[in-house]
């Protein structure tokens, strides 16, 4: 189980504009994980976060993915830490921004 200091550090890493759209995602991605390690985004939850546009999220998904940092099965309704999902997403789980 987390401790609270790594969750926030996570978010205020997640909101620091100073940082590439594809690394705040992951860190919020950490901060919102369950433990079978997927992070729900409801609707427009990922697009607000960074202040940009759904095509710029899906990039910064895209990008993100091929940095190791969120699995293959990531999207913009639920990103996936590489190497720490333990199952699939529920079907609920399915949403897109």
């Amino acid at each position: 189980m987390r401790t609270l200091l790594p969750v926030r550090h996570a978010m205020q890493q997640a909101r620091n504009r100073r940082l590439p759209n594809w690394l705040r995602l992951a860190y919020w991605a950490a901060a919102h994980a369950d433990e079978n390690g997927h992070a729900r985004a409801y609707p427009g939850d990922l697009r607000r976060l960074l202040a940009v546009d759904a095509h710029e999220v899906s990039r910064a998904i895209r990008l993100a993915k091929a940095r190791g940092l969120l699995a293959e099965s990531s999207h913009a309704g639920c990103l996936v830490l590489a190497g720490c999902a333990t199952s699939a997403c529920d079907a609920e789980h399915q949403e897109l921004a």
